[in-house]
């Protein structure tokens, strides 16, 4: 091969892997004053309504960020929600104050920042854009209120519930599920959590029934803590069931069927009258349900009514014996740590082919309790692989953005 080869070889591997510098027939300056032009003519386009313009300026897989944290649309989902503000040329009017270009050595790609005049008072624009087949496009916008320093203690506070909202909205969506959350302060009174508009909708209780079911049991002495349920040796859905359990083992492991014979042992009659004294609401209970009644037919319970009753169980206001009571508390330890002490119960429903469940209960922590009732449903009802751990996955990580317990780390 000959120098003079190997030489044109070599200015094609650096063309090839080394971008030419803009060229002196478009400086970086004009590059600064086409862009400022197109990002002039888009707000222009907004303010007079023309939305085939406006939308033709951003790259086809561009995104628009808005003020509100809930305001993230990809080009085409931006196109749509403000298509009819275009057409009944109610749009905005944005007027630049001041503007910072800035270009990429090869020409090719430019960001800016920009202060803006706005309905909403003064607003920072910021934004990316590509120069792609000879034309530049706006690939991403931000649009962003502007907060003077002094008064963002007074604004945090005013939107602290709203980006509460966001946050644990996005708890239920990294596991994948809708839901609700009721967490309830007693000694301040405060009713808080997520989507409150579910904790006065009715779920039959499922496994947290279980709660009740013990109560009673030892309240009439049907059972007491050294009662052993007997494996009749027969397949079970569960292998941790098919084994002799203690009433706290049964409890632990949410032995169904052992649970299911408690209640028979309790009867239609005496269930029927202690739920009532107790005052847990909403149960179908007769003779032909007696062990299924929680778990299917028409028994409902409500968050807030899950909640009440765990408040009346850990204060011991029950119309039952202290001893019994405080029994079920200590049934009820989930998980102890140097920080909190978790107690509760998880459910498991079936209604409908949908899927739903519980956590119910309560957590003592830095000298305060705070009672619980967490509902959850998969978004997508074939994919339940995690569903049941996410129960109390979701629960504590709700607990832990609420400051209510500290973070994974313990800090």
């Amino acid at each position: 091969m000959t120098i003079s080869r190997l030489f044109y070889i070599s200015l094609f591997m650096a063309a090839l892997f080394y971008p030419a510098p803009v060229s002196a027939q478009q400086p970086i300056d004009s590059i600064k004053i086409q862009v400022n032009q197109l990002l002039e003519k888009w707000h222009r386009d907004a303010a007079e309504g023309n939305h085939e313009a406006y939308i033709g300026a951003m790259a086809a897989d561009g995104v628009f960020i808005g003020t509100d944290a809930s305001e993230y649309w990809t080009t085409a989902e931006f196109s749509k929600w403000c298509k009819p503000h275009f057409d009944k040329k109610k749009t905005w009017n944005f007027k630049m104050v001041s503007r910072n270009i800035y270009v990429n050595a090869n020409g090719l790609t430019a960001w800016f920042n920009e202060l803006l005049n706005t309905q909403m008072g003064l607003c920072r624009g910021s934004g990316t854009l590509i120069k792609a087949d000879g034309q530049w496009k706006i690939a991403q916008y931000v649009l962003s209120a502007t907060i003077p320093n002094d008064i963002m203690k007074n604004v945090t506070a005013m939107k602290l519930g709203t980006d509460s909202i966001l946050i644990l909205r996005s708890i239920f969506d990294k596991y994948n599920l809708n839901g609700t959350m009721l967490i309830v302060d007693q000694q301040k009174n405060r009713y808080f959590g997520y989507n409150p508009a579910r904790w006065d909708s009715g779920y039959l209780p499922a496994s947290t029934f279980k709660i009740v079911n013990t109560l009673i049991g030892l309240e009439t002495g049907v059972t007491d803590t050294g009662h052993i349920f007997r494996w009749d040796g027969k397949k079970r859905p569960s292998p941790q069931w098919e084994q002799d359990l203690s009433l706290r083992s049964a409890f632990r492991v949410s032995c169904v069927p052992c649970y299911q014979e408690l209640a028979r042992m309790i009867g239609p009659d005496r269930m029927n009258e202690y739920l009532s004294k107790i005052n847990y609401p909403g149960m179908d209970v007769h003779p032909e349900n007696i062990d299924i009644f929680w778990l299917e037919g028409n028994s409902r319970i409500t968050p807030r009514q899950q909640v009440d009753f765990i408040s009346r169980l850990y204060e011991e206001k029950l119309p039952l014996k202290k001893s019994v009571m405080q029994t079920m508390k200590a049934i009820m330890v989930n998980e102890v740590t140097p920080e909190y002490t978790l107690s509760g119960k998880t459910g498991w429903a079936i209604r409908n082919g949908n899927n739903y469940g519980w956590f119910v209960g309560f957590i003592e922590t830095k000298g305060t309790v705070y009672y619980l009732a967490t509902l959850v449903q998969p978004k997508d009802q074939k994919m339940v692989d995690d569903f049941a751990l996410a129960r109390k996955t979701v629960t504590l990580e709700t607990l832990r953005y609420l400051g209510i317990i500290g973070s994974a780390t313990g800090k």
